[in-house]
């Protein structure tokens, strides 16, 4: 089976500076490079405040993980965050469907316009002409 993309989001205790947050990302990064997975791109959302209170904390630091690999990458990923010190909480989620179906409705999209475009002979279609408005006296 081919490997699938996920969504690693996670946040970090806010206590961490930028070079401790920063060795936390290549930390979680190198898991999944030793696992054989890809990491497409990696986005810092910085410290947003929390609904509630996670860990005696009220904010957190945001990090977003695109992530290319097998479904034993992901188990064993989890596996490390849920005892890695520095992270309060994370996600994963499976995207790739998602993109796929995504990418059909814009190649969808693009076919219906290129029809429409045909029909109109290139021109976009007139607006409709404006009813009059009826006023009370």
């Amino acid at each position: 089976m081919s490997d699938r993309i996920y969504e690693v989001l996670f946040i970090a205790d806010p206590n961490l500076g930028d070079p401790e947050l920063d060795a936390l990302v290549a930390q979680v990064q190198g898991y999944i490079e030793k696992e054989g997975g890809r990491v497409q791109r990696a986005e810092k959302w910085g410290k947003k405040r929390l609904a509630y209170v996670v860990k005696k904390q009220r904010e957190g630091s945001y990090v977003l993980l695109v992530v290319e690999g097998g479904t034993a990458l992901v188990k064993e990923l989890e596996r490390r965050l849920r005892v890695t010190d520095g992270i309060l909480r994370f996600l994963t989620v499976r995207v790739d469907e998602d993109l796929a179906k995504a990418e059909r409705r814009k190649a969808q999209r693009a076919v219906e316009e290129a029809k429409r475009r045909a029909h109109t002979g290139g021109r976009p279609p007139a607006p409709a002409p404006a009813e009059p408005e009826e006023v009370e006296l």
